[in-house]
């Protein structure tokens, strides 16, 4: 099996990748460890819930016990099928803050500026209400749009919002980023839009793309220091997949560095450790990971409908009936659908925290399953973390899970962020806007109301919000793994285009940036290619 390109990995930047390289007419082999996109709960937005855990697809990954969150192992659920985390995601489109990209060319990404990146972000795009031109795509493959429906506690949570003091925003993916305003969403009508159901979609039609699921990624293949193809399982049996022109691995923030170490590029002390034989020592493979930890602030609710009671039976009855009827109504919902981005204190270059509101509310000690009482939540969630955890391989065995610690809270600076980002959310509930329907906070509890109190809450009860980066960093020093064009620094003919290469974490959610980056790396490879 063979092609110009072989592309690892099928999720937000695999996808985009393979379909903008076809496009070139160059030959492309896309690997995808999971199966075709065909499970009925990934396509219908309010279906996202029954995918957290679903092993059919999802990674289903956990992290290690760790004693700044609780001792516990947290689930970090990663899409494994066509789309990836795509798939499985609150379709939440959040492009981040023009800082976030300056930041990066200020540390050494060459070309990765916000004005750099800024047509790629256009390019992917096809914004529904189409916003300003001036930063905002129509076109593209990825549709973006304005919540169908809102149900009344979003409103209040906005109005509320602007009594707190925060103004607003009427685009949040726009030219700023401060303030409350409303949630967008990537969709295909009124199903969920997936990298594979925009993107790939298309592109699957074109007889230069070899899609190949159930095709789990190994070991790559070398010739010196080029790499040349990647092993991969099918039905217990092992077929190489060669590339004449690059590999690119998009397997994720976990499963890329755990490629790169199996494969024998990594960090060598370790590598050596589990015998794996060293290709190239690059010792920040697995390190700088990065994710974003959050707390819920939750308030029982009166007088007006919330997810708890609209997704149960019997009231979802019409409502699926209003989907397949009209394309609106609860089961268009994805997870968040209100948004404050601000400071956690002053003289900030943008904002270190967001504040996502749901008009419902999850069980604290059952994952993803909603509370049987209605409610409403806010999680506050520190954007720009300084804490930083690794992925490392447990075994030579190229299809043993690795160890995946994040070490949350470990820089001081999150805790007090964090703890600003918790005043924050209680003032906003507290706003008049929410006095006839709010009965008060549930948790943490208005019993806690320390620093030292919060803080013990955040650790046992925090969680992640799925937005793991940075564990195959794009830069210059030494512990970059990529350069500014993404190839792996001392290798030929290999790539690593996904979240992984984000040398910071972006403010928001992270699979929109993802997707850019794919974009601007297949134009990178095109670039390359045209040269050679």
């Amino acid at each position: 099996m063979q092609a110009d390109y072989v592309v690892v990995g099928a999720g937000s930047a695999g996808c985009t990748v393979a379909a903008r390289l076809s496009e070139s007419g160059a030959s492309v082999i896309l690997l995808e460890a999971g199966p075709r996109d065909w499970y009925p709960f990934i396509h219908i937005p309010a279906g996202m819930r029954s995918l957290l855990r679903n092993p059919r697809v999802n990674w289903n990954y956990t992290t290690e016990p760790e004693k700044n969150s609780g001792e516990r192992r947290i689930d970090w659920p990663r899409g494994r099928t066509l789309g990836g985390s795509s798939s499985i995601n609150g379709m939440l489109y959040v492009r981040g803050a023009p800082a976030d990209f300056d930041g990066w060319a200020q540390m050494g990404c060459h070309g990765w500026s916000y004005d750099e990146v800024l047509p790629y972000f256009k390019k992917s795009e096809h914004y529904v209400q189409k916003g300003d031109p001036e930063v905002r795509g129509q076109g593209g493959p990825l549709k973006v749009e304005d919540y169908r429906t809102i149900l009344p506690l979003t409103h209040r949570f906005v109005e509320a919002a602007q009594q707190a003091g925060f103004p607003f925003n009427p685009d949040l993916n726009g030219a700023q980023r401060y303030g409350v305003g409303y949630s967008q969403m990537t969709r295909r009508g009124r199903w969920r839009g997936s990298t594979a159901q925009t993107f790939l979609r298309e592109a699957r039609r074109r007889p230069n793309l070899r899609i190949e699921t159930n095709a789990l990624g190994g070991r790559l293949v070398f010739e010196g220091r080029r790499c040349t193809g990647v092993e991969f399982q099918r039905d217990g049996k092992i077929t190489v997949a060669r590339a004449s022109r690059e590999v690119i691995v998009s397997g994720g923030t976990v499963n890329s560095p755990h490629i790169l170490q199996v494969s024998g590029i990594g960090p060598a002390r370790h590598l050596q450790s589990l015998e794996i034989p060293v290709v190239h020592d690059l010792p920040g493979v697995g390190a700088n990971l990065i994710d974003h930890y959050v707390v819920r602030i939750v308030n029982r609710v009166q007088g007006t409908p919330t997810v708890n009671e609209i997704a149960r039976f019997p009231r979802v009855v019409p409502e699926i009936a209003r989907f397949f009827l009209t394309g609106k109504g609860a089961l268009t919902f994805g997870v968040t659908t209100a948004q404050v981005f601000c400071d956690s204190r002053e003289g900030l270059a943008s904002p270190d925290l967001q504040l996502l509101f749901t008009p419902g509310s999850t069980h604290p000690l059952k994952f993803g399953q909603l509370d049987d009482e209605p409610g409403m939540s806010c999680v506050v969630c520190v954007v720009k973390p300084d804490s930083r955890g690794t992925v490392m391989a447990t075994s030579a065995d190229p299809f043993a899970r690795p160890e995946i610690r994040p070490n949350y809270f470990s820089a001081r600076i999150d805790e007090l962020a964090l703890l600003g980002g918790v005043r924050h959310a209680r003032r906003i509930f507290a706003a008049p806007a929410f006095g006839r329907n709010s009965l008060g906070e549930v948790k943490p509890g208005p019993e806690l109301q320390s620093d030292a109190d919060l803080l013990d809450y955040a650790r046992r009860f925090g969680n992640t919000l799925y937005h793991p980066v940075g564990t195959c960093k794009m830069g210059e020093d030494p512990r970059a793994v990529v350069d500014s064009r993404l190839r792996v620094r001392g290798i030929e003919g290999l790539r690593v285009i996904d979240a992984s290469v984000m040398p910071t974490l972006t403010t928001g959610n992270t699979n929109a940036p993802a997707i850019m980056i794919a974009e601007k790396g297949a134009a990178m490879i095109r670039e390359d290619a045209a040269v050679h």
